[in-house]
């Protein structure tokens, strides 16, 4: 019978050993950043590329850690090999789902690169493999570990906030160059979001504005939503130049808003808000705190150095590692040393198997929304 994994405990890994499949650009980008990564050993490289297996063996051997003997083309040899505890995927958006589901039969743990799967029913088919195989499968959202957010969400737990209200989340970010007629069709976003694509309309790449709202509004940790609505300006444009708005509604009756803009010429926002009513904060497009108590709000650079001095949020020191080893982008190296922190220690995880397929699941679901021009309801995964 199967069992829930939301607060799965798996026997403690002394050293991490770890299937990389997928070396493209991103998997590459992975394969770098643990290099800062303790208590990691890479055993398995997949990739159908000779060159990408190479490249990728190379960037091993320049930050002094050994050549994998196990480089192949089959991702099977690596998912039955007895040297893996961990794969992480970094394939194209079509196979994640695929992948996960045929390594945690072969009993390994997962972390996948974003989205998680396309339709519901591979949403589905990872929650049901998770919970029959008792593995671990964690999505490599790193937006959830931006500090700001990460203090946010210290301030929750707190209390800071009072009774929430709203929260507002978004991948706002203008790929198109200095000419408006053209468009960087090599930019993954658009290769993924082209011909192969599924669906007709919706959200296409959710997660980096939804899973931090979900995880600010305690969804599947006392709250969950109920209902989407979605609907996206010029409906006719190809859908990376549209943009698409969500409504979305929790059980206890708050309200979250989720937006994507790939086209316009708006500056990067992720939104990352929140309303409570004794209390309000966001990065976009101005960092700002306000609590009801205050006479005045805290904002811009007096926010940023009030939070890094005074950190409350508990994985603060993950943060506060990749400042000191001087990494580069220090969100990807929380998620990292986190995740691999929990997995070594035998903890739950941050992100579990079901937001993996709720903040996913928003993908088909939007898309339908959009078309039908209704609400519809969102499944509980959990």
């Amino acid at each position: 019978m199967s069992q829930s994994v939301l607060h799965l405990r798996a026997p403690a890994l002394e050293c991490v050993r770890i299937a990389l499949i997928g070396l493209g650009s991103r998997g590459q980008k992975t394969l770098e950043r643990y290099r800062y990564i303790d208590g990691v050993r890479f055993t398995a490289l997949v990739d159908h590329s000779l060159e990408h297996l190479e490249e990728a063996q190379l960037i091993l051997e320049r930050s002094g850690r050994d050549r994998v003997a196990l480089a192949t083309q089959d991702s099977q040899l690596a998912l039955a090999s007895d040297e893996v505890d961990l794969v992480l995927i970094c394939t194209d958006w079509y196979s994640h789902a695929t992948l996960a589901c045929a390594a945690m039969e072969q009993a390994k743990h997962v972390a996948l690169e974003v989205p998680a799967a396309l339709t519901l029913e591979d949403c589905w088919r990872l929650v049901h493999t998770a919970e029959r195989t008792q593995r671990h499968c964690f999505l490599l959202e790193n937006c959830c570990y931006d500090p700001f957010h990460l203090e946010m969400l210290a301030r929750v737990e707190a209390g800071d906030f009072g009774e929430l209200k709203h929260a507002e989340g978004a991948y706002i970010h203008n790929l198109q160059g200095q000419d408006p007629t053209e468009l960087p069709r090599d930019h993954q976003l658009y290769h993924w979001m082209g011909e192969r694509y599924p669906f007709a309309g919706g959200n296409a790449y959710p997660t980096h504005g939804l899973g931090p709202m979900a995880q600010l509004l305690g969804i599947y940790r006392g709250d969950r939503f109920t209902s989407l609505y979605a609907c996206a300006s010029n409906p006719a444009l190809p859908l990376t130049q549209r943009h698409s708005s969500i409504l979305l509604q929790t059980e206890q009756g708050r309200t979250a808003l989720l937006q994507l803009d790939l086209h316009s010429p708006r500056p990067y926002s992720r939104l990352q808000s929140l309303v409570g009513t004794e209390g309000y904060m966001s990065k976009y497009p101005l960092p700002i705190l306000q609590q009801r108590a205050w006479s005045q709000a805290l904002m811009g650079e007096a926010l940023l150095e009030e939070l890094h001095a005074r950190p409350r949020s508990p994985l603060a020191s993950f943060v506060a590692e990749g400042d000191a080893k001087g990494v580069p982008n220090v969100m990807n190296y929380a998620m990292d040393a986190r995740l691999i922190h929990c997995l070594r220690e035998g903890l739950p995880l941050d992100i579990s198997v079901y937001d993996a397929a709720l903040w996913s699941a928003v993908i088909e679901l939007s898309a339908r929304s959009e078309q039908e021009q209704r609400p519809l309801s969102l499944p509980s995964f959990l």
